[in-house]
Parts: C-alpha cells; structure tokens; sequence
C-alpha cells in the first residue's frame, strides 16, 4: 500500500516506464545473488506524486527539493547515499557509500519496500538524486540513462581521458547497450573521429554503426585460432590507427577480451573497465610489466555519481534528433500483469532493453 505520511526529503513517484536491465536477469537466471522478496526495476521514469516535508521528522531536507514540484517528470539514481561519509564527501563515491541502498535491489523488508521499478510506484529517500526530464525526450528513451547511460558518462568522464595526444580514436569492446551509448558519447561529446566497435552479434553491430561505430565482427571458427582473428582486427583498426588507438573501453563484461585492448592501446592510452562485474573475472595473463612498458592508464569504473546522471539526461536531451536512441529499445511495451512475458523476449537478446509500461496493468 501506499504510505499516508512522507518523511523528510522523501518523494513518491507514480512510474511510467521502466527497462530490463541485465543485471535484474541474472538475478531471475540465478547467476546474481539478491535477498527476496523484492521488486526488481532500478530503471525507469516516472511523475512527483508527493514531497516528503515533515521538518519535525529529525531528517535534514533533500538537497534541492525546493525545484521539485508535484507533477514534475524524473529520472533518478540508482543508489540512495547518506551524503556525509567519507567516501560520499571525501572520495567523491556516493555510489560507495558506507549506508547505500540500491533500488531493485533491496528486500521489501527495507523501508516500506517501494524500492523497484517493475511497479505502480517507487518510493524515493532523502540521498537519491533526482533529474528532471525535459519537455521532448521520450519516458522510453529517457528510463535506461539512470543506469547504462550514466554509468558510461563516468567511465569516460573526460577530465579522465588521457592528457596528452589527439585523443580522436577509441575501441568498444561490446555492442549491448553500454557499448553503444559509449560509441556515442565519444563520437558525440568527446569528439573522435574513429571509434571501432567489437562484438560478437551482427546485428547488435549494425545497431552500433548507427550511433557512429566502425563495425568489426568478432568472429569464432575452427580454422583459425582466437589470437589470429585478433591479430587481423589489429590490423584493420592500425590502418586507421598506426600507432594504437587512445581509448579502449571494456563493455563485454568478457575476461578474455583484456590482452587485446591492451595491445590495441598507443603508448600513454586510457583502458576503461566497465563490464566484467562479475566474479568470472580474474586478470591473470597480464603482465605488469606491459602496463608499465606502455605507460597505461586503467580504470576501473562502478555505477556513477548523482553529476553523471545530470550529464546523461543532458546528453539525450541535446542529440534527441540526432541519434536514434530509440532503436534501442523493443518496439513493444510489456504491461505490469505481462511482466513474465517481458522478461522472456528480454532473454532473447533481441533488443538492448525491453520496455515495461508501469502505467497499464
């Protein structure tokens, strides 16, 4: 049910989409551990149907809730930080906080257990950064920035890229929807000229080629050996690229991927870590010796900020009509009561994001 009385800071939101994100089927496929009950959904958009002002309730107000309004439509975080430990304002990782709770994510046992986006509602806390949508920008376009969106807006923050060189080239390793919004964040904001895209799927490539990405096909055959077919995409990527490309950006969450970025990167490039969140990850055939040799930069990158999901919105709101951010999407949307079917066309892998409409159900 929903609650009668908000606390401080707090916000009710009336959910108008939401998107399947990958990480909620691993939880349904077994591969990814989550205490249950719980409403799954950390993706999606929705209208203010109430602000939270009990000043006698002891919570210190939301930061900025004197620009929201009943009514307003949002994007929000993923993750609810405290604000006042040292990771969220030393470190600059409120998405580390020592107190984080993660939308889809925490059992119905936490607060009122309003905290998934497969619903009717989402009850949002005081830390949970709040984004209004401007007036244009599509609820299905706009419900994946919170996540795949955001999160790559960090992973090449540009005060991170290298300093020094033209930083005009880039690999994608892996054309799901991170990999696609990182071909368009660097060929749209960062400005390069050539970013390859690498995957598996043709027709996720064909899917990146659109947002700006110079297709290359992972391809698998018994007659030539992995390191062969890598060793022909090196060759293709440095008649662009002589001397190595300045970024690679690892979206495949694919382990065996990491030698070949490697090798693909100019001396002085930047390696952005992004996808393997996951414990089938260890690095064990790099040397560090090769990182030293080449004078390279990795990074490691988990969730974002409440400043990247700012960015994120921005980014979609200024390319809206340049880039089709909707072909990303299936073209269908799955009512609430149809749930399971959604979930069964998201494991097809035939769109980067299934489309559940919270309003019909």
């Amino acid at each position: 049910s929903l609650p009668d009385r908000l606390r401080e800071g707090e916000l009710l939101v009336k959910l108008h989409c939401a998107t399947i994100c990958g990480s909620d089927l691993h939880t349904v496929d077994g591969k990814r551990n989550e205490p249950t009950p719980l409403i799954l959904g950390h993706e999606g958009v929705g209208v203010i149907e109430g602000i939270g002002n009990d000043i006698f309730s002891g919570d210190r107000p939301r930061k900025g809730s004197w620009k929201l309004r009943e009514g307003d439509r949002i994007t929000f975080s993923v993750a609810d930080s405290c604000g006042i430990c040292p990771e969220c304002m030393l470190h600059k990782l409120p998405q580390k906080c020592v107190s984080l709770m993660k939308y889809g994510h925490a059992p119905i046992t936490d607060g009122l257990g309003l905290n998934g986006t497969y619903a009717s509602h989402i009850l949002l806390r005081r830390g949970t950064h709040v984004v209004k949508l401007p007036e244009g920008l599509s609820s299905r376009v706009a419900s994946p920035a919170n996540c795949a969106l955001a999160t790559v807006v960090n992973s090449l923050d540009m005060a991170r890229l290298p300093r020094f060189g033209s930083n005009n080239s880039a690999v994608v390793q892996g054309a799901g929807l991170l990999g696609i919004y990182a071909v368009a964040w660097l060929k749209k904001r960062v400005g390069m000229e050539h970013v390859f895209c690498l995957d598996m799927n043709p027709e996720r490539l064909k899917t990146a080629e659109r947002f700006g990405a110079i297709p290359l096909l992972v391809e698998s055959s018994t007659e030539r050996s992995a390191e062969e077919h890598a060793a022909e995409r090196a060759r293709q990527i440095r008649t662009w690229c002589p001397r190595g490309v300045d970024v690679v950006v690892e979206m495949s969450g694919v382990r065996s991927v990491l030698i070949e970025g490697v090798n693909l990167l100019r001396h002085g490039g930047h390696y952005a870590f992004c996808g393997m969140v996951h414990p089938d990850s260890q690095l064990s055939t790099l040397t560090g010796e090769t990182i030293i040799r080449k004078c390279l930069t990795i990074r490691g990158v988990h969730n974002y900020t409440p400043w990247n999901l700012s960015e994120a919105v921005g980014f979609l709101e200024e390319f809206m009509h340049d880039l089709p951010f909707d072909s990303v999407l299936s073209p269908m949307s799955f009512s609430l009561d149809r749930i399971d079917e959604a979930f069964a066309e998201a494991f097809t892998g035939r769109h980067c994001r299934v489309v559940v409409n919270c309003n019909d159900h």
